[in-house]
């Protein structure tokens, strides 16, 4: 059946906090986003330009991606380029899908759609779905049965405490060295990670990625710098080198944030992939970040907005 929908979305944004010290940033309207790619051989203080990304949904990926907005699963048709008033989302496709979920603790049990679920909505959101048959455990994302595997992400919280002090340490030192930075407001004040995680892809590097925080307190016009940090190693022991970044910056209320979800190897390829959402004051994306076979992390697909 054939259908358009408007909803509204809900989400609940995770803060862990762990405080270290640096100096960076670079200024922009939350719609301006800037993205660094970087191979593994270049230094930190280095950048090069993104180059051409796809920004398509490979179709080995599957027809859709599930995704938990706090008690809500919702559907996000990969290929839709804007969802509006006008967007037509066919309910055959997500009838009867099965799916595989995945936390950021790793494989996180199955799940079955019966169908589209009768909510109503005010603004242009994806569907909710029903689900016939929900995992028992707790899940950020989820993909077609037999397109994933899971990657676990570890915590900073779970280190010794002279390990994640030193990670704290070494993201910090990356996210100083970030080209780009323009932002005169930020410089001198401190770094704050909002969350880290470590995970290693099989037969890959040890890697982490991190949300990466600054702000201005001041009461009048609060600002806020957001950071989104890739970094890998040859080894333990070895220094980290920044693989990708994300800045952005803008007023408390209304600045992008990019919030790791899930991680995964994505069909054929087994390319390790970072899932992310992207949030704004009304708005929301999914996209992923991937290691290409050249060693180069990079965006390949994003979602349409939602959101009113």
């Amino acid at each position: 059946m054939l259908t358009p929908w408007w909803f509204a979305r809900r989400f609940v944004l995770a803060w862990c906090i762990l405080a270290a010290f640096g100096a960076c940033d670079r200024s922009r309207d939350p719609d301006r986003r800037t993205d660094t790619t970087l191979p593994p051989s270049v230094g930190a203080v280095e950048s090069l330009p993104p180059g051409d990304q796809a920004q398509r949904w490979e179709s080995a990926t599957g027809a859709i991606l599930l995704v938990r907005d706090d008690t809500v699963t919702r559907a996000i048709y990969p290929t839709l380029t804007q969802l509006d008033s006008t967007a037509v989302l066919d309910e055959d496709v997500v009838r009867g899908f099965i799916a595989e979920a995945v936390s950021p603790e790793g494989a996180a049990g199955s799940l079955r759609i019966r169908g589209f679920s009768a909510t109503e909505e005010e603004c242009a959101v994806w569907p909710a779905v029903a689900l016939a048959a929900d995992s028992s455990q707790s899940w950020t994302v989820a993909f077609q049965r037999g397109v994933a595997s899971p990657i676990t992400l570890r915590p900073i919280e779970s280190l010794a405490a002279a390990d994640s002090a030193r990670l704290a340490v070494e993201l910090t030192r990356l996210a100083a060295l970030l080209p780009n930075d323009t932002s005169r407001v930020f410089r001198g004040l401190p770094f704050v990670i909002r969350t880290a995680h470590g995970f290693t892809p099989p037969g890959g590097m040890p890697s982490v990625v991190a949300e990466i925080v600054r702000r201005v307190n001041v009461e009048a016009n609060p600002r806020e710098e957001t950071l989104l940090l890739i970094a890998e190693r040859e080894r333990p022991g070895d220094a980290w080198r920044l693989v990708y970044s994300e800045r952005a910056s803008g007023d408390e209320l209304h600045v992008e944030r990019a919030i790791p979800l899930a991680a995964v190897t994505l069909a054929a390829q087994s390319l390790p992939t970072v899932v992310i959402e992207r949030t704004g004051a009304d708005w929301v994306t999914y996209a992923f970040i991937q290691r290409f076979r050249d060693g180069v992390w990079r965006e390949s697909w994003e979602s349409a907005h939602s959101g009113c």
